[in-house]
């Protein structure tokens, strides 16, 4: 009988030992998993705070870009071409040499849409809600309308970009480059594309950074931004308009450049 007593108490001790163990290692594991969820509470606290740091240099970044482009305008401004001799110059023009330097140069609509939804200069920017230069014209249309080339060019660029979506840069003879921003995802050149004047390029969408389906169109000249509307309706009819207009181009020596390059046997061409 005292056997079988002692049995029952090692038993039992042997028990409650068991649940002591159990009771200290779950205890331990508890304890474990809450210094865990302690730390991945600071670590995502920590990246909050990393994110919104990241989100706020960002913004200092754009705002500082923002004024260097500011600044560049403005030396571009300041440092305009003389073009004393414009009248001289047309002059000396006949319609053969003005087709031709029309032909050679950026010039016309980028699409069929004419739509201008935000000009060249100055604005409030629609999402950032900040005063900020716009170096294009916005012309707003239809999904899927087509995008064309305004000026014979290699392809410099054509990928996604985070502000201008799907962009096409082409550089032009004679330091003319052109800018076509938020085309939908089928563009239809690639980089190194030699495109002629009116090739279709891409379709008018809505990605990067924008407010709604439009083309963001843009011309420079040797790093200057130029208004696009200055090319826009540019012909032989109103030849002389973006002369007198756009006084950051050296439009003698760009015409002698041209007729250098071209001579006169593209001129015998256009008889």
């Amino acid at each position: 009988m005292e056997l079988k007593h002692n049995r029952y108490i090692i038993i039992f001790s042997l028990v409650a030992f068991t649940f002591v163990i159990v009771a200290i290692v779950s205890a331990f594991y508890a304890s474990y998993a809450g210094d865990i969820k302690k730390e991945q509470l600071k670590l995502v606290k920590a990246n909050i705070i990393l994110s919104q740091s990241i989100q706020k240099k960002k913004e200092e970044f754009e705002q500082i870009q923002d004024k260097i482009e500011d600044i560049e305008e403005l030396i571009g401004e300041n440092s305009s071409t003389k073009n004393s001799n414009i009248s001289k110059l047309l002059a000396n023009m006949n319609q053969k040499t003005k087709k031709l330097i029309v032909d050679s140069i950026p010039s016309g609509y980028p699409s069929s849409t004419q739509r201008v939804t935000s000009p060249f200069g100055y604005r409030m920017h629609p999402i950032h809600k900040i005063k900020r230069f716009h170096h294009g014209i916005d012309f707003g249309g239809k999904m899927g309308t087509g995008i064309i080339a305004t000026a014979d060019g290699i392809v410099e660029y054509a990928d996604f970009d985070t502000g201008y979506g799907n962009l096409v840069v082409i550089h032009h003879n004679f330091g003319f480059k052109t800018a076509y921003g938020h085309m939908k995802t089928n563009l239809e050149v690639k980089k190194g594309d030699f495109v002629k004047k009116g090739t279709v390029i891409g379709y008018l969408g809505n990605t990067g950074i924008s407010t709604g389906p439009h083309l963001h169109y843009e011309v420079k000249y040797i790093k200057n931004v130029l208004d696009p509307k200055n090319f826009l309706t540019f012909n032989i009819n109103n030849f002389e308009n973006l002369l007198y207009t756009e006084n950051r181009i050296a439009w003698d020596s760009l015409t002698r450049a041209i007729m250098n390059l071209y001579g006169r046997a593209s001129l015998a061409k256009l008889l």
